[in-house]
């Protein structure tokens, strides 16, 4: 199934388990990459993230439900993942501009945002520079938090990007930055500074944050073992504090829906890994790399 194929089966799941508190790592799947990167795709093709385009569909359909009159306000709320009506009934003005029990009044104005589909391939405009690496088990000291599972409730709570931005922003101005950096000297080739988000089996993401292990035993580190594999290596450049950054997604959907069709290699677990070398990050001509771990089909 191709790039585009397997978005419309996301969108299909989505329908199909729409008043549901959908599980990020069951769509994640069916494009074959983990949560994290998962987000970063929809976003970019659908311009939006995934739990903004739920609600925009939750809201649009409830409002359908309750145009026929036959409905009572708090069962299509409950029904919609709202648990109280008052949570409903604002998010329901905002989008619609009246009360939910407006809406079966002759007369009045509903929005309805459509189902999502696509009709167009996405094809590159540019080559795609990489490599192909091979390397046997990385173990990564620094941070490491288990993010449990993503749903759509916890993403409404607080988006997981922006929970995976505040881990990093942490990272870098809370010290452990200079521990490994400056005290330990372990940032150095070929992985320099790493960030790794992994989604298990089980549904649960790792994020893990900091350098290649020396070896040496650090009490204040965190450990984790990111297991052998084959790599393919892809280059972004840019300032990474620019929103239009290949790493933020036109990489990850470009890698998805142009390299790995043609390439004869296939994702063989849901981990990526971001590479941070020496420079000015905040440079245009800044440099950096995300690794896939492939195998061959």
């Amino acid at each position: 199934m191709d790039f585009l194929g397997r978005m419309t089966e996301v969108i299909n799941y989505i329908e199909d388990h729409i008043s549901d508190d959908i599980d990020f790592s069951s769509v994640s799947k069916i494009v074959c990459c983990g949560v994290y990167q998962f987000g970063r795709i929809f976003s970019y093709v659908v311009g939006m993230p995934l739990s903004e385009y739920v609600r925009r569909r939750r809201l649009s359909l409830a409002a359908l439900e309750l145009q026929t009159g036959n409905n009572k306000v708090i069962d299509v709320a409950l029904k919609y993942g709202y648990n109280s009506p008052e949570a409903f009934s604002r998010a329901f003005r905002d989008m619609h501009g009246i009360a939910p029990k407006e809406a079966c009044t002759l007369g009045v104005k509903l929005r309805l945002y459509p189902r999502i589909t696509f009709h167009i391939s996405i094809k590159g405009d540019a080559d795609m520079e990489y490599r192909i690496e091979e390397k046997n088990e990385i173990t990564v000291v620094g941070v490491v938090r288990n993010l449990g599972r993503w749903t759509l409730s916890t993403d409404e709570k607080k988006s997981n990007l922006t929970r995976i931005r505040e881990i990093w922003d942490e990272y870098l101005g809370g010290g452990m930055n200079e521990v490994i950096g400056s005290k330990y000297e372990l940032y150095r080739p070929p992985f320099w500074q790493i960030g790794v988000t992994h989604t298990k089996d089980n549904g649960e993401t790792i994020l893990a944050i900091g350098a290649e292990s020396d070896g040496n035993q650090y009490k204040e580190l965190d450990t984790y073992i990111i297991p052998a594999s084959i790599w393919a290596v892809f280059t972004g450049k840019g300032a990474v504090n620019n929103p239009d950054h290949p790493l933020h997604g036109s990489l990850m959907t470009r890698i998805m829906s142009e390299w790995l069709p043609s390439s004869g290699y296939e994702k063989s677990m849901n981990c990526e890994i971001e590479i941070y070398g020496p420079g000015d990050a905040f440079e245009d001509s800044y440099t950096c790399e995300i690794w896939i771990p492939v195998k061959k089909k």
